[in-house]
């Protein structure tokens, strides 16, 4: 969960409340990490200050360690060309839980999508996680078909994209996450934010090609806000 934890502070408490309330016995905050890349500063841990943020989470760990259990987190945004950055945060955070993502629609990645198609985006999002599934700094894949959101935010050019077209990527990416142990991540966030009806990530079909291979699974809520803290938990857990 999100609960951006140093600018917001306020809201971690409504985080954790949820989540008791809810009955879970232990959560994980996974703010984003700090990126140096032109325009996205937005929701994302302050720079300088990935230190201060595991020392929030602890002290909130401690206050509720009666009630519930909370463990650090963080999202790293994985990209071959910012690995000085991603090893800089690694190196000073002390992390119980590292999820890697692949977010290619941020400014200072320079994809023009006005004249990229959907296929050649999805392609390039999912190289990128089949380099971040080999990088070994990750214990979980998130939301690994994440450029369908990008569908319906951005002006790529609509070419009838569907996963087939990247199947042979998929593939290689879950016999890396065989091969490792890392896990991949069932997403809540297609459901509630409602841009496609594929299902969760990964989407439906995705997911029956992964149940192919011994992957093991964790059901993440990506909530940015407290009311989205285990959003349709029960079901994701069906879903496997």
């Amino acid at each position: 969960m999100h609960p951006n934890l140093l600018k917001k502070p306020e809201q971690a408490d409504l985080f954790i409340n949820r989540a008791i309330e809810l009955g879970f016995d232990e959560i994980c905050f996974t703010d984003h990490m700090p990126f140096s890349v032109t325009g996205d500063e937005h929701d994302r841990i302050p720079f300088g200050k990935v230190g201060e943020y595991c020392q929030k989470v602890r002290e909130k760990a401690d206050e509720y360690k009666d009630k519930i259990i909370i463990k650090t987190g963080i999202e790293i945004d994985y990209h071959p060309t910012c690995i000085k950055e991603i090893e800089q945060v690694l190196s000073v955070g002390d992390f119980d839980y590292i999820i890697g993502s692949s977010h290619l629609n941020i400014k200072g990645f320079n994809i023009q999508m006005e004249k990229t198609t959907r296929t050649e985006f999805a392609r390039l999002v999912l190289e990128n996680y089949l380099s971040a599934t080999k990088s070994g700094y990750f214990d979980t894949i998130s939301h690994l078909d994440v450029y369908r959101w990008v569908f319906s935010a951005y002006p790529l050019i609509d070419d009838g994209y569907t996963y087939k077209s990247n199947e042979a990527i998929i593939h290689q990416i879950f016999e890396v996450l065989q091969k490792t142990g890392v896990n991949l991540e069932i997403n809540a966030a297609p459901l509630y934010k409602g841009f496609d009806s594929l299902g969760a990530y990964p989407e439906n079909e995705i997911l029956k090609l992964s149940k192919n291979y011994n992957i093991n699974y964790i059901y993440g809520s990506d909530a940015h806000s407290f009311d989205k803290v285990g959003y349709e938990y029960d079901n994701l857990i069906k879903l496997t």
